[in-house]
Parts: C-alpha cells; sequence; structure tokens
C-alpha cells in the first residue's frame, strides 16, 4: 500500500502526455460516441502505464543512472509509433504527425526525420519526465521495486498480446499487410534501446556537475535549448500563439530533400550526447528539476496557448505543472530537514 501514491502518479501523469499534444481530445473521446473511449481505456492505456511501470522498475532493478532511462525510452517510442500507432510508416505526406517536412526524408516506406524525432520524444516527455519526478516526489522509493515477477509477466504479456493482436487484425480488415516487412524497424530499435540502457554505465557519484553550469537557472535554459535543437525538425507540431516556432522548424526543410537526411541524423547525435552527459555526471534534486522544467517549458507552453479546454491539453499542462511544484516542495521540505535527507 505504501507504493500505491507513486503508482499513481506514474499511471496518472504519463499518459497526459496524449492530451498535452492534442493526439487525444479528452471530450471527444466520450462527446460523439461513449464507445470511442473503450480503445482508449483498453489500449492507449496500458500502453502507457504498462511500459512506464515496467522501465522505473528496471532501472532500480538494474541499478542504472539516468542515461538507461533515455535509452528504454528510446524502446518504448518505437513501441507506441512503429508497433502501434504505426507512424513509422504514415503514407500521406499531408498527415499532421509528419510536421513541416510533408513527408521529405521517406525512403523504403518509412519516415526517417519522424522515426528519430518522435522516438526521441517519447524517450524525454512520456517516460524520462516522468519517472524522474516520481523519482524526486517519492525519493524513498528510489531504490524500491513496485512490480512481482508475476506482475511483470503478467504486463509483458498483455503488451506482446496487444500488439500482435492489433497487427493481425490490421492485416487482416485493414490495407496494413504491405507494412509487415517494415516490423523489423521499429522491433530493431527497442531491442537497441534495452541493450543501449544496459551498456550504460551509472555515473560515479563522486563526478557531481559545478560550477555555474550547474545552477538551477542555466540547467532550466540548457533543457529548453536541448528540446529546441532536438526536436527543431517537429517544432512546427507545437505552435505557440506567442512565439513564432514554426519559422524554425520550416526554415530547416526550405534545405530541400537533404533536409530529410539532417533531420533523421542529428537529433541522435543529441540524444548520444544526453547519454554521455548522464553517465558522466550524477546531477541533485535541484538540477535535475532545473532540466525538466526546462523541456517541459515549449510543450506546457503549446498546450496552454491552445485554451481549448475541450481537448484537454491546458488541463494535462496544469498537472505536469503541479508535478513540477509538487517535486520542488518536496526538494524545498527535505533540505530543510538534514536528518531526511541524508536518509535519501
Amino acid at each position: 500500500m505504501r507504493n500505491l501514491w507513486p503508482i499513481f502518479f506514474l499511471a496518472a501523469l504519463t499518459p497526459c502526455v496524449e492530451f498535452l499534444t492534442g493526439s487525444t481530445s479528452f471530450l471527444g473521446l466520450f462527446a460523439a460516441l461513449p464507445m470511442s473511449a473503450i480503445p482508449f481505456v483498453a489500449i492507449t492505456l496500458p500502453g502507457y502505464i504498462f511500459p512506464v511501470l515496467l522501465i522505473r522498475d528496471a532501472l532500480v532493478a538494474w541499478s542504472k543512472g539516468w542515461a538507461s532511462l533515455l535509452g528504454l525510452g528510446i524502446a518504448y517510442g518505437a513501441v507506441n509509433e512503429g508497433l502501434l500507432a504505426k507512424t513509422y510508416f504514415v503514407v500521406n505526406p499531408l498527415s499532421p504527425p509528419l510536421g513541416p517536412g510533408g513527408g521529405l526524408g521517406r525512403w523504403l516506406g518509412v519516415n526517417w526525420p519522424w522515426v528519430t524525432e518522435i522516438s526521441l520524444f517519447h524517450m524525454v516527455v512520456s517516460i524520462s519526465v516522468p519517472v524522474v519526478l516520481g523519482f524526486l516526489i517519492f525519493p524513498e522509493t528510489r531504490a524500491v521495486r513496485f512490480l512481482s515477477r508475476g506482475a511483470i509477466r503478467w504486463m509483458i504479456a498483455f503488451l506482446l498480446v496487444e500488439i500482435t493482436a492489433i497487427i493481425a487484425l490490421q492485416s487482416i480488415v485493414g490495407d496494413y499487410r504491405s507494412l509487415l516487412p517494415l516490423y523489423p524497424l521499429p522491433i530493431a530499435v527497442v531491442l537497441g534501446g534495452i541493450y543501449l540502457a544496459r551498456r550504460m554505465p551509472r555515473p560515479d557519484s563522486r563526478r557531481t556537475l559545478e560550477g555555474g553550469f550547474g545552477r538551477p537557472v542555466p540547467l532550466g535554459l540548457a533543457g529548453l535549448g536541448f528540446f529546441v535543437v532536438m526536436f527543431l525538425p517537429i517544432l512546427g507540431f507545437f505552435p505557440i500563439a506567442f512565439v513564432a516556432t514554426p519559422v524554425l522548424a520550416d526554415g530547416l526543410y526550405r534545405l530541400g530533400a537533404a533536409s530529410g537526411v539532417v533531420a533523421a541524423v542529428y537529433p541522435l547525435a543529441c540524444a548520444g550526447l544526453a547519454m554521455r552527459f548522464f553517465s558522466r555526471y550524477t546531477l541533485g534534486d535541484v538540477q535535475l528539476l532545473a532540466l525538466v522544467t526546462g523541456v517541459m517549458i515549449v510543450p506546457m507552453a503549446h498546450a496552454v496557448s491552445t485554451l481549448d479546454f475541450a481537448v484537454g491539453a491546458p488541463v494535462a499542462a496544469a498537472l505536469y505543472l503541479a508535478a513540477i511544484l509538487l517535486a520542488r516542495s518536496r526538494i524545498l521540505k527535505r533540505a530543510e530537514s538534514p536528518t531526511t535527507s541524508a536518509a535519501v
């Protein structure tokens, strides 16, 4: 029972990314046809909740650091977008998920810029942010596993059955049979992400981030800059009313066909630098919170600027902000109590 609240926190916050980005409309699930909410509850919710709990427990069981969390986040991105949503292979170049590039970089039936971008987006926003916030809010659980071996087997089995059933059903009744030869790609990304997570070293606790860059404000700005740079190819997916971010994204694609290659490759370099950073330095709670706040500025600002409460984006942004403020409050409370802080 003592783990109920941290489990509920992850289960409640992680699926909110669907509403934060506007990918799913909250009222739209129930307003038009109540039955439309069934796939969301039966497929989408477990597709977020089970993986984040499994990833969080793997991190604890393997005694790994944040670099390994990024690797497992990439694996999750491939599961969500490659095996479940199939956006890796969207054919329509005008499809909103492809961003301002309009399908540039599509080769052998795969949207390569989108593969790297959306996998890394899930790595950061969908998985890493909730897990880090969970550890910051509930520090007493940092070395505690939530799932028994039976629960782990059951969740993995459920996800495998879900993925297999969806692929089989779409291949029978839909126009997805041509995608069957392409599924090794997301499977390879999943296995590669897990491999990276297992290989990433845990940083030396004595190697901390000191100096001006280690302060909250510079780290927050670094997190914001990292989000903008890494997700420049799809930044048009986050149009903020008071900031002309689509102009930056459109600028990349003025390179023409070459932009497809650039957009597919350089985000991987950014992810590699992030993994190297977290494998070298041990960050304090305040530093981690600063980074999380920085990377969430653009998604939250986009959600607030829409002012579309029916979709649920502003509400989702408020929930993320509340989680960040709660983490800050818990950190300050621990700082005021040296005994508690030392025990953590």
